[in-house]
């Protein structure tokens, strides 16, 4: 049974999260956000926070009488500059209040506690895409919008017109399942496929320290069905492009995660070839990285949020962003 909501801010601990408050953290994100038992949301929060490349999450807990109340965390990351030079950034992701607490202020408390903590830590910034609900009170705690994330959109054909224009709702989370192309956790954990690819990687901007390490990680959870499509079935120094299938609403669309290739005609032919061997109504990815074959769609895209740490964030036009970068976090 949930205890009695505290009469007073002060009757709440704040403090960073400990291994042993994982359980309860788990029940509190189960109860506040609707988990469904045939979804594999435990295995995925692990994935996020405990295998990350870039690091273990930190995160911080609310506790009143013993009991974990609320959470927050921010996701590691590292980006490198227009001058190759590492930045450390988190971005903010998993938060949850028990509902008998809410009205409490535990989210905006825990945030700006985390906040405190990770510019002492040394890191630069953080960013992340709210959505239209959470981002007045992320705007209210010292974030700043950068820009739109412009996406890029191409049809299968006439057909697909239909379905993707009136699919306009939130993509499901997890995969549609195809055999196109390769299974890219199985393909990317071969460091020298990974680093073949790699080549090809965006060299300007301010953009994801891509490496092996977080090639193999960011395709690794089986739900998520990554497929890795390359351009030359024997030789991965010829690119690749990294894809997953999702449905949204009555379309499916291919959401393309990483266009790793040496030039534009190579990356357009590898989104054709995607749709054809997927069936997919149209592919969908971000135009501030790599986005060869996909068309601009006017005034669509996720708002990038930021808020200056130990440093300061790029310029709105600097950033080099993929889908890869900003989808499930």
């Amino acid at each position: 049974m949930t205890p009695p909501v505290p009469t007073k801010p002060l009757d709440l601990e704040l403090r960073a999260a400990h291994p042993a408050d994982e359980p309860a953290v788990l029940r509190l994100m189960r109860a506040s956000l609707g988990w469904r038992d045939e979804d594999p949301n435990e295995e995925f929060f692990r994935w996020k926070h405990h295998e990350n490349a870039f690091g273990v999450s930190p995160a911080w807990v609310a506790v009143h009488r013993g009991s974990v109340v609320g959470y927050r965390t921010f996701l590691r990351w590292r980006f490198l500059d227009d001058a190759g030079r590492e930045v450390r950034a988190v971005r903010a992701v998993d938060t949850a209040t028990d509902p008998a607490y809410q009205g409490q202020g535990i989210f905006r408390r825990l945030t700006l506690r985390g906040v405190a903590e990770l510019t002492l830590a040394g890191d630069g910034l953080v960013f992340n895409t709210p959505n239209d609900q959470s981002r007045p009170g992320y705007l209210k705690m010292g974030w700043s919008l950068a820009r739109r994330l412009p996406v890029g959109v191409l049809p299968a054909g006439p057909r697909s017109l239909a379905p993707m224009i009136a699919s306009r709702v939130p993509a499901d989370l997890w995969s549609q399942v195809t055999s196109a192309g390769l299974d890219a956790g199985e393909a990317l954990a071969d460091g020298a496929v990974a680093a073949a690819l790699l080549e090809h990687a965006p060299t300007t901007g301010f953009r994801t320290h891509r490496t092996p390490e977080y090639m193999a990680w960011r395709t690794s959870f089986a739900p998520l069905q990554y497929r890795l499509l390359l351009a030359s079935p024997h030789d991965p120094a010829e690119g690749g492009l990294v894809f997953r299938l999702r449905r949204r609403g009555d379309a499916v669309e291919a959401a393309v995660i990483e266009q790793l290739v040496p030039d534009r005609r190579t990356g357009m032919a590898l989104v054709r070839r995607m749709l054809k061997h997927t069936g997919a109504d149209y592919a969908i990815g971000l135009r501030t990285g790599p986005s060869a074959g996909l068309l601009p769609l006017p005034g669509q895209g996720p708002l990038l949020t930021t808020r200056p740490l130990a440093a300061s964030p790029p310029s709105p036009r600097d950033w080099t962003l993929t889908l890869g970068d900003v989808e499930l976090f």
